[in-house]
């Protein structure tokens, strides 16, 4: 446990900002269909209006290798729709200048980190599902690990309590 006894005038100023956010860059909220996706939604909404920055919502659509990159992929395409629309109305509600984007590629990882490198991001917002699996503890995935160890900048990962 840490312990803050006194904070120095810096700290004190710098924390007027919003959290995550430096002197310049959005935040990008990865939507795909958690649970907790429109909590990290309201939460970047939250920090960017206070920061005068947008949101960028990402969904990724991630295409089996037995198909072109660009193959049509209907229903996935009308369930990115869904989920981004319902996230840009959360952001509408909420003050916030939000754009969607949806992503088409082979691994998910790679594509969060270009992301947030095209749209020089300040912060990456992900969510973490935990499955209660017999005698296993829950895993990273292999998205989450890529994406904290490339990233361009800071990464949130919040996590969903165990049910």
């Amino acid at each position: 446990m840490v312990h803050f006894w006194r904070k120095a005038k810096d700290e004190i100023e710098t924390s007027k900002t919003a959290p995550g956010v430096g002197a310049s860059g959005d935040i990008a909220v990865i939507v795909d269909g958690k649970k907790l996706d429109n909590e990290l939604v309201r939460l970047a909404c939250m920090m960017a209006r206070r920061a005068r920055r947008r949101v960028h919502l990402v969904h990724i659509i991630e295409v089996p290798r037995t198909l072109p990159l660009k193959a049509s992929l209907t229903q996935e395409s009308e369930n990115a729709d869904k989920l981004l629309s319902e996230a840009i109305a959360i952001a509408d509600e909420a003050g916030c200048e939000a754009i969607a984007e949806v992503v088409q590629t082979r691994d998910a990882g790679p594509a969060i980190v270009e992301e947030a490198r095209d749209h020089a991001c300040a912060l990456i917002m992900l969510g973490l599902v935990r499955h209660p699996q017999k005698g296993t503890n829950s895993t990273l995935g292999k998205t989450i690990p890529y994406v904290l160890e490339h990233s361009p900048c800071r990464v949130w990962v919040v996590q969903d309590p165990m049910p």
